[in-house]
């Protein structure tokens, strides 16, 4: 992934616009207003890979939490056995008008 943050002032993007594209292929940069950071810039293909890893986590995440929930159900005790399961969507299919 990223390795370490360059650090220019919001001038540069002005006056040295393809020498900050290019370092952002590198590294992502900080842009500075006043000395204070103000806005980080990456590079395209970063940005799309940080995108694709946020989402495969929330990806995960999701699966956890239903996991979760299944060991809470385990545990307090609301299951059923796997043949009563089937056999209640079996009579509501049966009841269904189709």
């Amino acid at each position: 992934m990223m390795n370490s943050i360059s650090i220019r002032p919001s001038k540069d993007i002005r006056n040295n616009y393809a020498q900050i594209s290019a370092l952002t292929r590198e590294n992502p940069v900080a842009i500075t207003v006043n000395g204070k950071e103000d806005t980080v810039l990456l590079s395209h293909e970063e940005y799309q890979n940080t995108v694709h890893y946020i989402s495969e986590l929330e990806e995960k995440l999701a699966v956890y939490s239903h996991l979760a929930q299944s060991m809470d159900d385990i545990k307090l005790g609301r299951v059923k056995n796997s043949d009563e399961v089937f056999d209640d969507l079996l009579v509501e299919l049966e009841n269904l008008d189709i």
